[in-house]
């Protein structure tokens, strides 16, 4: 086995470029931005792994250091964040390939120690950690990935498979590969044209699409050849085969259950909330019920001779002691060191003829949801609450009338949603309702002027009930919402035009001050 790394600088802004310039037209000494710099001598160890719960691909690896105060005859080496590693291999099978390209995102060096170590990221990352306000209408799923790349400037693969799912989805804020998850989940859902379950990879610098399963080429794994071992095991310590659907009133309305489960290993219950249609989406129940029932979990890996093939999202064919047949590889972790390639594999059985389950439905009764009372006529910023009821009764009081409600002031309504919404359980917020105040900017000065705090934002003095405020692209005191006590907020959305409840308060903007209208 060959392992050989290279290092080339980040791009120079133009500041840089000019400050170079002048030192070589002045004559002082310089140093040339590095290029594909040969550090395959300083590399102690490397660790490159991937996993289907994890966007990028991440490769870790040692650099021997030392300083010229403790050794002035070693030439230390040095590399920036951000700086490009690519890392080659080659062996008795292959010439040599190119396996990783990316960028340094993270170092560290303990000065006990004689070794600096990184952690490089190939492409994907840059998916992972950028979020997208895209409208997907009637387009596949192949065109929209490439749509998501383009936003972000990452090239697509030329080869990218085709993934025919047709899809019309609102990306409000989400990132690029929570969009590739949602795409996926769709993909799989279509009947219609496969049912193709796929994984987003970075092959070369470009983004393409892996079918799950897709057999490495020429390749088994056995025991005696490149397998030292393998582990398999079987639990039903997670198993739910029976669940109850319940409505707001607790009326039991349907009972899913695989009864051969129950039959083998003794009924182990779990209870569904359903969830009315929120305006103009769709609930699924049924299938959201359904996901909730879990059967037979099997955990499989292998430890052996590494291929760099081998890699989350493709298949393995295995012939082995008590691991043969076809497996998905849900994660992996390649090891290079002493000139030796290793690998670990975590796996998933994928059986010629995929067993589907056979789910018995009971429909018992119809649901009655206490929010589902819509198109109530509002009236124009009048109180709806008198301020008078605890914290978590007033919030749902306050959900209950305005959720899923377009406000009169429309895509501009935070504040008249935050007035009403909070008008159940905060007095300040129920006379800046009475008073019609529909001014961010009118609502923290009249917190200030009533005595309510008004403090900077800092995450630990959030409490259920609080107002946030967010500086915008509208600039500060752009928007509000409520915060809900466990990391979202109820509050309007422009995008959606209507009164919504979110998981992330951050999703709104860059919070900057916290109105503690759960006191006041």
């Amino acid at each position: 086995m060959i392992l050989t790394m290279y290092y080339s600088d980040p791009p120079m802004t133009e500041k840089e470029k000019q400050a170079l310039e002048e030192k070589k037209k002045n004559g002082e000494s310089y140093t040339e931005p590095a290029t594909m710099k040969d550090i395959t001598p300083y590399v102690i160890d490397v660790e490159w792994n991937g996993d289907i719960d994890q966007a990028a691909r991440k490769l870790s690896f040692k650099l021997a250091y030392n300083t010229a105060v403790k050794d002035v005859n070693f030439p230390a080496l040095i590399l920036k964040m951000g700086g490009f590693i690519y890392a080659y291999y080659e062996d008795d099978t292959q010439p040599q390939v190119m396996f990783f390209s990316g960028r340094i995102f993270f170092e560290k060096r303990n000065t006990s120690g004689f070794t600096f170590e990184y952690v490089a990221y190939d492409d994907l990352i840059y998916l992972a950690k950028s979020k997208i306000q895209l409208n997907f209408q009637n387009v596949t799923i192949t065109d929209a990935i490439k749509t998501i790349c383009s936003e972000i400037g990452i090239e697509v693969s030329e080869s990218i498979p085709s993934l025919p799912t047709v899809i019309n989805y609102l990306a409000d804020g989400k990132s690029c590969t929570e969009m590739f998850k949602i795409f996926n989940e769709k993909s799989k859902a279509d009947t219609t044209n496969g049912s193709i379950e796929f994984t987003v990879l970075c092959i070369e610098d470009k983004i393409t699409a892996v079918k799950k399963g897709e057999l490495i080429a020429d390749y088994t794994a056995t025991d005696g050849v490149n397998i030292e071992h393998t582990e398999h095991s079987q639990s039903i310590e997670d198993m739910v085969n029976r669940i109850k659907a319940v409505d707001d009133v607790g009326n039991i309305c349907q009972v899913f259950t695989i009864n051969d489960d129950v039959t083998h290993y003794g009924m182990i219950q779990d209870i569904y909330k359903m969830q009315p249609a929120k305006q103009g989406e769709s609930v699924d129940n049924v299938k959201a019920a359904k996901a909730m029932l879990k059967r037979l979990k099997e955990d499989s890996s292998l430890e052996g001779i590494g291929n760099i093939q081998c890699i989350t999202g493709y298949g393995i064919t295995i012939q082995e002691e008590q691991l043969k047949g076809n497996f998905f590889i849900k994660s992996d972790d390649h090891k290079f060191q002493n000139n030796v390639h290793t690998m670990s594999l975590t796996l998933e059985y994928m059986p010629e003829t995929k067993e589907e389950p056979e789910i018995e439905q009971q429909d018992l009764a119809a649901p009655v949801f206490k929010s589902a009372s819509q198109g109530r006529k509002k009236t124009y910023n009048t109180a709806t609450g008198g301020g008078d009821l605890n914290i978590s009764a007033g919030m749902q009081a306050g959900w209950n009338a305005w959720g899923y409600q377009t406000m009169d002031n429309g895509t501009e309504g935070c504040c008249e949603a935050a007035t009403k919404v909070g008008s159940y359980y905060s007095p300040f917020l129920a006379g800046e309702c009475n008073n019609g105040v529909v001014s961010v900017p009118t609502l923290v000065g009249d917190a200030n002027a009533a005595g309510v705090p008004v403090i900077d934002f800092d995450a630990s003095q959030l409490e259920e009930g609080d107002c946030i405020v967010y500086y915008t692209s509208e600039g500060a005191d752009g928007h509000v919402t409520i915060y809900d006590g466990n990391g979202g907020y109820i509050g309007n959305s422009s995008s959606q035009n209507m009164v919504v409840h979110s998981g992330d308060y951050s999703d709104c903007g860059t919070p900057m001050r916290i109105i503690k209208t759960s006191h006041y």
